[in-house]
């Protein structure tokens, strides 16, 4: 089985070495992401954060964002919860801020919902639902990865492992660019 999987390491290598195509987006489809073509200006916002204070995207310029919009009624985000928080707590001492949105959610539920899951990432409330329009969600759970200028890189989609090797191997590659 290793020999096996080592030829197809190296087989793949060699596709993706006559493909041209960048490592980076070898990457991006490992961890089930996919990489925009042109990275585009990530819509501004600034929302309110459920326990109080406010979070702009324009003052985590330099940062990494990932951009998770979920609703507490959403299996596929639920299930996706705590690999989401194992995800943050192997990273929150680097330059990746892990953020949720949520639209149209009661705060207690929210504060449930992060108790229930023991979430430390900030919980976002888009209570008009203008940013979750600005971005284009269209189904739940979609997650957005925004680089140090504020570019949105690519997306998510669908229910994520976060605390996969692959998304792992993505983050360090995202954390390594330069600014």
């Amino acid at each position: 089985m290793t020999m096996r999987r080592l030829w197809m390491t190296i087989f793949f290598l060699f596709v993706l070495s006559l493909s041209n195509t960048p490592l980076a987006t070898a990457q991006f489809s490992e961890a089930g992401v996919e990489k925009f073509r042109v990275a585009v200006d990530a819509p501004d916002l600034t929302l309110k954060e459920l326990g109080g204070g406010k979070i702009s995207l324009q003052d985590l310029r330099g940062k990494i964002i990932l951009l998770n919009f979920f609703s507490i009624w959403c299996p596929h985000c639920r299930r996706e919860s705590p690999s989401f928080v194992e995800l943050y707590e192997g990273f929150k001492n680097t330059d990746l801020v892990l953020l949720k949105v949520t639209a149209q959610e009661k705060e207690k539920n929210l504060i449930k919902y992060k108790n229930d899951y023991n979430m430390s990432t900030p919980i976002l409330i888009d209570g008009k639902g203008s940013v979750t329009d600005a971005y284009g969600v269209k189904s739940l759970p979609e997650t957005f990865f925004i680089n140090r200028e504020g570019k949105i890189l690519g997306r998510g989609r669908k229910e994520i492992d976060w605390a996969s090797s692959n998304m792992k191997n993505l983050i360090q590659y995202l954390l390594k660019e330069k600014r």
